[in-house]
């Protein structure tokens, strides 16, 4: 008895493990996809990059909010994935920005044009505030398997994003 007590409390907690890491899925799915040829970024539904739910891939130097319920929004990828982002994939080259306010690419943006000073002080403020996140991929691909480990404040609340590649 005492045995299925323990069971009972430790699978509700298997959801949060990653028996096959992004890289395993990465491997078997993305070598045979021409759609990932032009690819900066991958932003999954599911933890560990699980390619078999919804998600989402982010061309190079793409940028926008994701869908969420609202129909005629002006949102890129899979309805319902805004608010609903759980791991990331970013590919090699290239830097994935994301926030958890779907103007906060639009207010980032207003920002920058007004020059480079100001862009770089909303992007210190919004990270300061944990209102953003920003991943570098160098040389290999860079994972984020389960936002909710590390960065627990952005899981399931990403609303936009902007993708940028250099050298590729």
């Amino acid at each position: 008895m005492y045995s299925l007590v323990v069971i009972l409390a430790i699978v509700p907690s298997l959801k949060a493990f990653c028996w096959r890491g992004c890289d395993h899925h990465w491997s078997h799915w993305v070598k045979n996809d021409d759609t990932m040829e032009n690819a900066c970024a991958v932003m999954f539904d599911e933890d560990c990059c699980d390619f078999d739910d919804d998600f989402h891939i982010v061309k190079k130097g793409d940028f926008g909010k994701l869908c969420g319920h609202n129909p005629f929004s002006s949102c890129q990828g899979p309805s319902n994935l805004k608010d609903d982002i759980e791991s990331l994939a970013i590919m090699p080259g290239c830097t994935l920005e994301v926030w958890d306010h779907g103007g906060g690419l639009a207010d980032a943006m207003e920002e920058e044009e007004k020059s480079a000073n100001d862009g770089n002080y909303k992007d210190s403020k919004d990270r300061y505030d944990r209102n953003k996140l920003a991943f570098t991929a160098v040389g290999e691909p860079l994972f984020v398997e389960e936002l909710d480990d590390d960065f627990d404040h952005m899981d399931e609340d990403i609303e936009s994003y902007r993708c940028k590649c250099w050298n590729v």
